[in-house]
């Protein structure tokens, strides 16, 4: 982060997954650390990779850690919660499947998860990345 120029703090939190959290010294810094997420998280993702792939060669075997800045991932995660939630509603709604945005793979997964235990709907991913995304279905149809 130094040799980017930013003075921060990186939190580490260790758990069932390992997490660096990136945040500001101040309110200037809080800001400029948004060019770090960049539009949709796509800069997050990239620095996520670089960061990945460094530690992986450090320790010799693949390193797995979410890379995250001012909480960015937990308030989308959230956000994104609260599409399925009514993405899920609709569906119950119509009856007709709905599909959602494209979005990355770790997005399409809090989708799948948020609706995982959804008693009346189901979820599948279709596409090709980078253009891929989650449909909700009915559950008869997701059975089918």
């Amino acid at each position: 982060m130094q040799h980017m120029g930013f003075s921060v703090a990186v939190n580490i939190e260790t758990g069932e997954t390992n997490r660096l959290n990136v945040v500001g010294a101040d309110d200037d810094e809080h800001e400029a650390l948004g060019a770090l997420i960049g539009r949709k998280g796509e800069r997050l993702s990239a620095l996520q990779h670089i960061v990945n792939l460094m530690l992986s060669r450090e320790m010799g075997e693949w390193t797995r850690v979410l890379v995250d800045v001012e909480g960015y991932r937990g308030r989308r995660e959230q956000q994104l919660r609260e599409i399925a939630d009514r993405a899920a509603a609709r569906v119950v709604e119509t009856g007709k499947m709905l599909q959602l945005e494209p979005m990355p793979a770790l997005e399409r997964r809090w989708i799948h998860l948020a609706l995982r235990n959804h008693p009346a709907v189901g979820t599948q991913s279709i596409g090709e990345e980078p253009n891929r995304r989650v449909v909700v279905v009915p559950k008869s149809v997701a059975a089918s």
